[in-house]
């Protein structure tokens, strides 16, 4: 995102606690690559499910945000988990923009192991915020 939001959980730099992820943005997606580390696990040696839901959220909210220059917010998440995330291990987060009518944008994201294989995938819907 940008330097106005150096706090954020996903992407700020400023904040000690978070994932501090860096983008690439195409025109037809936005993604990240983050290796997890102990810190974020639930069982040991697999990746808590909520940090799945936040990687996915990020690239496909991001990626609205980046896409209009308008900040944009989730209005709803739906994730399906397909498989374990292991710990130590890079992950590839995309997300996408399938359809848009007025601020609201449908959106889809998918989280890849470092083979290739598909671990996660969600689509939700992002609101653009009112100007004012």
């Amino acid at each position: 995102m940008s330097d106005k939001y150096t706090w954020c959980f996903a992407c700020g730099k400023d904040n000690p606690i978070g994932l501090k992820l860096k983008f690439d943005l195409t025109d037809k997606e936005y993604s990240t690559i983050f290796t997890p580390g102990p810190e974020h696990q639930s069982y040991d040696g697999r990746m808590h499910g909520g940090i799945i839901s936040t990687l996915l959220d990020e690239v496909m909210a991001g990626f609205v945000h980046k896409s209009t220059g308008l900040d944009a917010f989730t209005a709803r998440l739906e994730v399906r988990y397909r498989q374990g995330v292991p710990i130590g291990s890079p992950l590839k987060a995309v997300g996408s923009i399938t359809k848009q009518k007025g601020r609201l944008y449908e959106t889809k994201g998918e989280l890849f192991l470092a083979d290739g294989t598909l671990a996660a995938e969600a689509s939700g819907k992002v609101l653009l915020a009112e100007t004012v």
